[in-house]
């Protein structure tokens, strides 16, 4: 699953990831881009256009990128980001905050779980240390290209899977 951004923003750019807790459905992943793309040209900090690009990745994931070089987004505007999120989550009824819902990779397809449940697959087999898993907590786009799908054993998840810890 490698993973390539479209947009032509630096590799310095900030980036923030929300994750839905189910995969979206063609229709749900429109209405999602139609917010976004909504959103998008208006995104301002302090009257001024910020450099971003917000993508949607695998029916899955809302990416927000923005060159921080160019133009900063000022606390309100990352309010206003998260707004939009809000909007979409609503809209969709779907969960974009749960930082507790792992997504990885099982026979080249994504899969959702809760932690524990992780933690159980982890106890029998059925996933292991060298399972892939998206990092959703990196921080900048070359993080993102570099850093974002990586073996549990490497990823933030690890803290609080002892089984990975043993």
């Amino acid at each position: 699953m490698k993973f390539q951004p479209q947009n032509n923003l630096p590799l310095n750019s900030r980036v923030w990831i929300y994750q839905s807790n189910r995969i979206l459905n063609n229709d749900e992943s429109a209405t999602a881009q139609d917010i976004i793309n909504n959103f998008l040209p208006n995104w301002k900090s302090h009257g001024k256009e910020l450099q971003a690009a917000i993508e949607l990745y695998h029916n899955l994931f809302i990416v927000v990128f923005a060159n921080e070089s160019a133009e900063a987004p000022s606390g309100c505007s990352i309010d206003s980001s998260v707004g939009m999120i809000k909007q979409i989550q609503s809209a969709l009824n779907i969960d974009l905050f749960d930082r507790l819902t792992i997504s990885y990779v099982k026979d080249g397809q994504i899969a959702l779980c809760k932690l524990f449940q992780f933690e159980d697959k982890l106890k029998s087999g059925e996933v292991n240390a060298d399972t892939l898993v998206f990092n959703n907590l990196v921080d900048s786009k070359e993080k993102l290209m570099s850093l974002w799908l990586v073996p549990v054993k490497e990823s933030w998840h690890k803290q609080l899977l002892p089984t990975i810890q043993a």
